[in-house]
């Protein structure tokens, strides 16, 4: 069987760059997202061969109905999970309303427990499998007006934690990422027109100690270290990429 991996936020930034790198390594990709066009576009891209699973992560029925068909496949063997999708809005503590509490938890927490869930007997199955969950810097350190993202995104390092124990026995490998600040959709700046973009990133790029912003390609090669066997003797690891940031 062909082996195939499952990453969420497929349609863009660390995601899409993510289900790229997979696929130049010979994985076939199940792309999962909101936009179908997106993930399209996307798939056209993945020279291995690639299939949508457009669904919306807040939906426990769409989400257990994409699983399952993606499962019911035996023409490939899904050995990696990535749970990229995520949303990201500042706010203080006053602003930070219910609503938006809500949000970043159903998003950023509940939906990659959600997909986790449903794959978690498929890998006990199949002898073993690779989480690799996308959390983030602030996640280990806060920075400004991000408190509900940064709490969410903490609690996803101590679950990925829970992970790799519940599945060390299993071969189960659960691992974390935390990017920096990357060039993607998630970030204001990204929708300023070429010259005040260019701006604001010049004003971050002293931030790192490497001395510029992170791409989703610098991002997708560390995911996909840790969701191959490139890391076949990890688990439990927080990873930050972030060009130093965190320093």
């Amino acid at each position: 069987m062909k082996k195939a991996v499952l990453i969420t936020g497929a349609s863009s930034g660390i995601g899409a760059a993510s289900a790229l790198e997979f696929s130049k390594n010979g994985y076939f990709v199940y792309l999962m997202g909101r936009s179908r066009e997106r993930l399209e576009n996307v798939a056209l891209k993945c020279s291995h061969g690639a299939s949508l699973l457009a669904c919306d992560l807040t939906k426990a029925a769409e989400v257990d109905k994409r699983i399952l068909e993606m499962t019911s496949v035996k023409i490939h063997r899904v050995e990696a999970l990535v749970n990229c999708a995520g949303i990201f809005e500042r706010h203080n503590t006053v602003s930070g309303s219910d609503d938006l509490w809500q949000r970043h938890f159903e998003v950023n927490l509940l939906g990659p427990v959600r997909i986790t869930r449903g794959l978690f007997p498929y890998f006990e199955q199949q002898g073993g499998g690779s989480i690799v969950n996308v959390s983030s810097t602030v996640g280990l350190r806060p920075q400004g007006p991000t408190s509900a993202y940064a709490a969410i995104k903490a609690a996803m390092i101590n679950w990925t934690s829970s992970l790799a124990l519940e599945g060390g026995p299993l071969k189960i490998r659960a691992n974390s990422i935390c990017p920096g600040i990357v060039d993607t959709p998630i970030h204001n700046f990204n929708s300023l027109s070429g010259a005040q973009k260019n701006e604001a990133l010049e004003k971050m790029k002293d931030l790192q100690p490497l001395g510029r912003i992170g791409t989703p390609e610098d991002i997708a090669k560390a995911i996909y270290f840790l969701g191959s066997d490139l890391s076949c003797w990890t688990t439990g690891a927080v990873l930050a990429v972030d060009g130093g940031i965190n320093l």
